[in-house]
């Protein structure tokens, strides 16, 4: 399955020893090619987050994008064949040209020294960002989201209010953010020479953005304390990050939320890639409480401060609860 912005899309994938085809199943057994990415230059790599067992990550120049597979054990199945398939090509590429080195045609070696626009980013599905990756500032039906075409990241109106000239994109005008546009503005300063005019890469209606980037119409921004930035959701160095369900009573209703625990303290998002907490709990004092149920199946468990509940909550399995 390939994880689109939006929805889950069944797609039929066929790797071969120097491109990966991927379809769409149509009538009659028959497939329908969509793309036929080289291999060249290609990474595969599992999600930071555990939450997403099951998926993979492929970024090529010309189109990146997330897949998930049935259970994990084929995610696996997946990443080690295309590993393998990617590196017996860098092998070749370099028997029939002999000036090119192993660490020249190593993937990660060219992942640092490609600059931003050169490939194409992988975009965060909207269902894990309810808030601007930039300014915080909520969406709603209103205030809609946009991903920015050179880092893949989700954004608001206001935050990509530019367009630019993208490599992988053969330079055609396309929405970035704020912070990719200045520094795509600072890659073109430094590869032009100072005595030639600097190319606009503005485009035309970037003057009614900026008009439209002063209106609060729709625009839902609450001041979030300074604490509860500096712990993003999809932060790679926390103790254990994932959904549960949380209630705040035996009489409460359930919400599903995104937590991550990071030196001794817990943090609640409403989403897995945003930026900012809702709330934050040093676990100093608490204690956790398994509760016994044959309804339950020992998913749900008891946060517990002094001898009195502070919150119930509920994972999606038992192997996760245990965690």
């Amino acid at each position: 399955m390939k994880l689109s912005r939006k929805v889950m899309q069944p797609r039929m994938f066929f790797l071969f020893n120097d491109a990966l085809l991927y379809t769409t199943p149509v009538q009659s057994g028959m497939y329908k090619l969509n793309n036929m990415l080289s291999l060249a230059g290609m990474k595969v790599k599992k999600p930071t987050q555990e939450a997403y067992q099951n998926e993979l990550n492929i970024e090529s120049v010309e189109r990146s994008f997330i897949l998930s597979a049935s259970s994990a054990t084929e995610r696996d199945e997946w990443l080690e064949a295309i590993s393998k398939s990617i590196e017996e090509y860098t092998k070749k590429r370099i028997t029939f040209n002999p000036s090119k080195s192993l660490e020249e045609a190593d993937p990660e070696k060219q992942e640092e020294d490609s600059p931003l626009g050169s490939k194409a980013p992988i975009w965060i599905p909207d269902t894990r960002a309810t808030m601007c990756m930039i300014c915080t500032s909520e969406f709603t039906l209103t205030w809609r989201r946009h991903h920015c075409r050179a880092c893949g990241k989700i954004v608001c109106q206001a935050c990509s209010s530019n367009k630019y000239g993208l490599d992988y994109m053969k330079n055609q005008p396309a929405r970035v953010c704020d912070h990719c546009f200045r520094e795509l503005q600072k890659q073109d300063n430094q590869c032009t020479p100072k005595s030639g005019s600097p190319v606009n890469h503005k485009s035309p209606s970037s003057a009614l953005s900026t008009v439209l980037h002063s209106i609060p119409s729709g625009r839902k921004q609450k001041k979030i304390p300074a604490a509860l930035k500096e712990v993003s959701a999809n932060t790679e160095d926390s103790t254990m990050s994932g959904y549960l369900h949380r209630s705040k009573g035996s009489k409460k209703p359930w919400k599903h939320l995104w937590f991550v625990i990071k030196n001794k303290v817990l943090y609640t998002y409403a989403a897995s890639e945003d930026v900012a907490a809702l709330e934050s709990q040093p676990l100093l004092g608490f204690t956790v409480s398994e509760v016994k149920d044959e309804n339950s199946e020992s998913r749900v468990f008891h946060l517990l401060h002094k001898n009195t509940l502070f919150y119930i909550f509920k994972a999606d399995d038992p192997h996760s609860a245990q965690k």
